[in-house]
C-alpha cells in the first residue's frame, strides 16, 4: 500500500504542476471584467473586478488527469509515479495491460466523480474525499489482496513489478 501511495502522491505533484502552468496560462490571455463608474468631472472609479472562468483550475486538473492517468494505464498499466515506485496494473482475469475499458472506468472511480462533484455547489469543497476513500480503499479489502473500489470497478489487480531500493 506503501507503494501506491507514495506513486499517487508523485502523479498528484506532476499533475498539479502541469495544472497550475496550464490554468495561470490561459487566465493570463482571457480577459477579465471590471465594473466602471465614472463621475461628472470624468474620474473613473473601479467598482468591482471579477475574475472569469474561477472554474477553469478544476477543470483543467479533471482534463489533465484523464489525459495522463487514461492513456498511460491502458497501454502501459501505469502512470510515471507507478513506474517510479514498482508497480503496474493489470487486467484481473488475463494478467495483460488493461485496455482503454478497464483504464477509463478505473480514472471515473478514482477522480472522474470527484470532478464532477467539485463543481456542485455546497458539495463541492468536500468532492476529494470522494478520491481519499477510494484511494485509501485497498486498506480494508478482507481479500488479503489490496483490491480497492476502483480495482474491483475496473476490473485489475495492482502487482509489484520490482523491489524499491
Amino acid at each position: 500500500m506503501s507503494r501506491r501511495v507514495t506513486g499517487a502522491v508523485i502523479d498528484l505533484l506532476i499533475l498539479l504542476f502541469a495544472a497550475g502552468a496550464l490554468s495561470s496560462l490561459i487566465t493570463t490571455i482571457t480577459p477579465s471584467t471590471a465594473q466602471v463608474r465614472i463621475d461628472a468631472e470624468g474620474a473613473r472609479t473601479i467598482i468591482a473586478g471579477t475574475q472569469q472562468m474561477t472554474w477553469l483550475p478544476l477543470l483543467v486538473l479533471v482534463i489533465l488527469t484523464a489525459l495522463y492517468v487514461v492513456p498511460l494505464m491502458a497501454l502501459f498499466g501505469r502512470t510515471i509515479g507507478g513506474a517510479l515506485v514498482g508497480i503496474k496494473c493489470v487486467r484481473a482475469d488475463t494478467g495483460k495491460a488493461p485496455g482503454w475499458g478497464v483504464s477509463l472506468r478505473r480514472w471515473l472511480l478514482l477522480y472522474g466523480i470527484a470532478g464532477a462533484l467539485g463543481f456542485a455547489p455546497y458539495v463541492g469543497g468536500f468532492a476529494w474525499l470522494v478520491t481519499l476513500v477510494v484511494g485509501l480503499s485497498p486498506l480494508w479489502d478482507i481479500s488479503g489482496r489490496l483490491r480497492g473500489y476502483a480495482d474491483r470497478f475496473a476490473g485489475d489487480i495492482v502487482v509489484r513489478t520490482r523491489a524499491v531500493r
